[in-house]
């Protein structure tokens, strides 16, 4: 007959008492060595650091109720006790601890048994005991109950073989988890909390609601790649079972609309000389994806709701109705809600497309993401163009100093970011991003970026423009309305003194000192500018 050794923690809140009150309360590890139709022949019980100097009183207690077990007390050699931030380090324990120990499956079988409130304790025991050492262990439960007397009476039961299949059933909940929040991410680990938040939330939406849901943020922040990946998570739980239909909203022309989301039947309108089934058709099943859903004209927008409610609707020259039912996504970069108040979208349509609406952060709202997306990107393009690229130490370090400074605005978010690697990767020589490479692109991006403000803007700043490699901040337009005509000054004065002097003719009668060279000096320096530097600009 095998012998029976046990694996135990101990229940912090019943195993370790007072010495006036230990034989008053019911303590598992001390009932289980009593359990008559169990015996053990060998105990090891694991306990924290912080009650090892409260061992004495329990080891005396097993000893004197079991004197035929053999009670090895395994304090865990740690700083602290069992929690998520001390991981690592209990881990490393517990690796030494069953690496070392000697298993002998011919002549003994093995058992876990938990005390109650350990559950941190019990994951550690099961990872090693079964993932790691592969050995077969069953679980001991041990329960109270009270006879008709009031006496307290343990019982107990082993689970066999239940470990494993409970240890995969986790395993794969948990992979199920990580790889629906991997997918949301599009592969990205993010290190902004309020994202991993959002994600969390979408994921939760799109696996237990099939209500619209309604993506907005400004372009380039991924709400085509969200919506395609929330489809990919319904139809991997089965929600849906249909296709995706993408549809560009902003792309419709006059009549197109119509006949693109709601189809035609032939001879409708001139020029239809065959039937056409329609968008919203062909997502029977799935999920309909209206991108920059704000595009869409008032009638359209009044068929759409109709055919959101009823899962029906006519297509254009047809007096027969088309059944689909299929989910709704939207998306959009304005803001709805104030297109709805004032008129030019739908509010019935906004209300019923609006039950979930989660809006996706800006590039320059998750600085801390930047570098795990050029990360991924450098990633992408080396595995797309068969060619490896990475940057050099300094040279990494510079980039990310620039794209999360302020003056990084990131006009196309993360498709703008995807372009700027790609940039960067071309001119890799051999492989590797240099510090130049660096240089030159965040040159390029400044210049684009300045070009860009100053035609929105609608006016134009040569002298600016042709300082801009110089300048080392975004200015405002209060700044460069200023310093276009501090460089015109200065570019048409032979001398600093005489520039100062024009400069500040009158401010200067105010002030005790008429250092006017030292005020513009002052002033070019807040710019990153100094005399020789503007002198150089007429050349």
């Amino acid at each position: 007959m095998k012998k029976n050794v046990v694996f135990s923690t101990i229940s912090i809140d019943h195993d370790i008492a007072d010495a006036d009150s230990r034989w008053k309360l019911w303590r598992p590890l001390v009932e289980l060595v009593q359990v008559r139709r169990f015996f053990i022949h060998r105990l090891y019980y694991f306990i924290p650091p912080s009650l090892k100097d409260r061992l004495s009183a329990l080891q005396k207690d097993l000893e004197e109720l079991a004197p035929h077990t053999e009670v090895v007390p395994v304090v865990i050699d740690t700083k602290n006790n069992f929690s998520p931030q001390s991981f690592a380090e209990n881990y490393l324990f517990f690796d030494s601890f069953f690496s070392t120990f000697v298993f002998n499956d011919e002549e003994e079988d093995y058992f876990l048994h938990f005390g109650p409130g350990n559950m941190f304790a019990h994951s550690f025991m099961i990872m090693m005991l079964v993932n790691i050492k592969r050995i077969r262990c069953r679980i001991i439960q041990l329960r109270s109950s009270k006879d008709r007397f009031g006496r307290i009476h343990s019982t107990i039961q082993i689970y066999d073989n239940a470990i494993n299949h409970w240890i995969s059933k986790i395993g794969d909940i948990e992979q199920r988890k990580h790889a629906q929040q991997d997918l949301l991410r599009g592969g990205i680990r993010t290190k902004n909390p309020e994202f991993n938040q959002l994600v969390k939330d979408i994921e939760r939406v799109a696996v237990h609601s099939a209500a619209p849901v309604l993506l907005s943020g400004a372009t380039g922040t991924g709400k085509t790649q969200m919506a395609r990946r929330i489809y990919e998570l319904r139809l991997q739980t089965g929600a849906v079972t249909g296709p995706l239909v993408e549809v560009n909203c902003a792309s419709f022309r006059g009549d197109s609309a119509m006949s693109a989301l709601f189809g035609h039947v032939r001879g409708a309108f001139t020029g239809a000389t065959y039937e056409r089934k329609g968008m919203l058709a062909m997502a029977h099943s799935g999920i309909l994806f209206l991108d920059e859903v704000g595009e869409l004209s008032m009638d359209i927008q009044a068929l759409l709701l109709k055919a959101i409610e009823e899962k029906r609707f006519f297509p254009f020259g047809s007096d027969k109705p088309v059944f689909s039912n299929f989910q709704l996504i939207t998306a959009t970069n304005c803001d709805l809600f104030a297109e709805a108040r004032n008129g030019r979208f739908r509010t019935d349509l906004f209300a019923r497309i609006n039950l979930w609406h989660f809006r996706l952060p800006s590039l320059r709202e998750r600085p801390e993401d930047i570098e795990v997306n050029i990360d991924y990107e450098l990633k992408r393009l080396s595995e797309q163009r068969g060619v490896f690229a990475d940057f050099l130490p300094e040279a990494r370090e510079a980039y990310l100093r620039f794209a999360r400074s302020p003056e990084a605005v990131w006009p196309g978010n993360f498709r703008t970011l995807a372009s700027s690697m790609e940039r960067m990767h071309t001119y890799a020589f051999q492989g590797i991003i240099t510090k130049e490479t660096v240089d030159k692109e965040i040159a390029y991006l400044r210049g684009l970026w300045r070009r860009r403000t100053e035609k929105l803007e609608g006016i134009e700043f040569p002298l600016i423009a042709r300082a801009s490699h110089l300048i080392d901040r975004e200015l405002d337009l209060f700044d460069k309305v200023q310093l276009e005509k501090v460089l015109e000054v200065c570019l048409a004065c032979k001398r600093r003194s005489e520039a100062g002097r024009l400069l500040f003719a009158s401010s200067r009668l105010r002030k005790s000192s008429n250092d006017d060279t030292a005020r513009l000096n002052k002033y070019l320096r807040s710019f990153n500018l100094s005399w020789e530097s503007v002198k150089s600009l007429e050349e």
